[in-house]
């Protein structure tokens, strides 16, 4: 949950020590705007996904809460946003999925499917115990959608997936990263992570055989990418100042008990994707420090990127994206577009945008080479 920054002024904070040298790159802040600015009526825009369309076209469905402070229980409904001159100007917001849970519908992602259809998967919640999955779904670029339908069919409890959690592998399968808990905001919550999968461009849908725990408070916000060799790697939010991950090597039908990474991280979410191109990297966007016994185990700045050439084993090549020790910056998506990054991400004001060239991050050369070492 986004919430204020509180901890800038505690000196503690651990970052990746790289070699006993602690050196990023910082982009300049005047790169980022506010895309979505947040008000009274409307005061939280976050928990979207970007998709570059066939035509070009950027295309943002992001959750815009209507009522309340913004918190994760209050009114929500999805929006779109798009972009047709490489998000220099973007349309005004339309309603993509009124709100038709009890508390809200949130936590877009969008994916494209082999025969380019677009599918758009989100949470519905009805109360504190019982939420489930839902999807929409577009043959016409997004200028229309079909009525919601269920994914998950869960009696009670939760499942939840965090935005921008779906891809298409290599075989054409659609896989949803997910995770579920009794309650939410409650005592008794202990999340477990899973995944859905489509063999059919999401006529149908099925849980992986098992699922995935780690300590504390559990195994929350699961973000996926495929790996060269085939298998799929899960990253894992956790309340224990590290990152853990599983895999999956059947196309998520099981997974591997979770591990711990070296990882820094706080109680926050994480982006995980790969860069197009062969032989290109995968890229990780995560809050890259942590306050030991702060609340979340520290803020959620700074916004870092990190680049794996070997399948996600080391991190490397290391940016700040945001480095205000006063802002908290989460729950991100990205696409590429023109040999750019586009990226969305919730920050302070509202929803924020910025555009990094592709080369200015593959270019980029600090003196470490290793992210794994603490």
């Amino acid at each position: 949950m986004p919430r204020s920054t509180s901890l800038h002024g505690l000196c503690l904070i651990l970052a990746f020590i790289l070699g006993g040298e602690i050196q990023f790159s910082s982009l300049s802040r005047a790169e980022s705007r506010l895309l979505v600015k947040a008000t009274k009526e409307l005061p939280r825009h976050g928990e979207g996904s970007l998709l570059t369309l066939d035509n070009g076209r950027l295309l943002l469905v992001y959750t815009q809460w209507y009522h309340g402070t913004g918190n994760d229980h209050d009114p929500a409904r999805l929006v779109e946003i798009h972009s047709d001159d490489g998000g220099k100007t973007w349309s005004p917001p339309q309603t993509v999925q009124e709100n038709i849970g009890k508390m809200n519908v949130m936590s877009a992602s969008l994916v494209k499917t082999t025969s380019g259809k677009i599918l758009l998967l989100y949470i519905r919640i009805d109360s504190n115990r019982f939420a489930n999955l839902w999807y929409k779904e577009s043959t016409d670029l997004g200028a229309s959608w079909s009525e919601p339908k269920q994914l998950s069919h869960g009696k009670q409890g939760l499942i939840f997936a965090v935005n921008s959690a779906a891809i298409r592998l290599k075989s054409g399968r659609i896989l949803l990263a997910a995770y579920g808990s009794p309650s939410a905001w409650q005592k008794d919550e202990h999340f477990v992570s899973f995944s859905y999968y489509s063999d059919d461009e999401g006529q149908t849908w099925h849980r992986s055989d098992n699922q995935v725990d780690c300590p504390l408070r559990g195994a929350m916000e699961p973000e996926i990418e495929q790996l060269s060799d085939g298998r799929i790697l899960m990253l894992i939010r956790t309340q224990t100042t590290r990152m853990y991950r599983s895999f999956s090597q059947d196309g998520g039908q099981t997974w591997s008990p979770a591990e711990k990474t070296d990882i820094v991280h706080p109680e926050a979410p994480m982006l995980l994707q790969r860069i197009p191109g062969e032989k290109a990297p995968l890229i990780l966007i995560w809050n890259n420090a942590v306050v030991p016994g702060a609340d979340h185990q520290g803020p959620r700045t700074p916004l870092t990127l990190g680049l794996s050439y070997d399948d996600g084993t080391t991190w490397g090549k290391l940016i700040n994206i945001e480095d205000n020790s006063k802002g908290s910056y989460c729950y991100a998506s990205m696409d590429f577009r023109d040999d750019t990054l586009h990226l969305v991400y919730y920050g302070p004001g509202g929803l924020r945008y910025r555009t990094i060239p592709l080369q200015q991050i593959l270019n980029h050369d600090l003196k470490q080479k290793s992210a794994t070492q603490e």
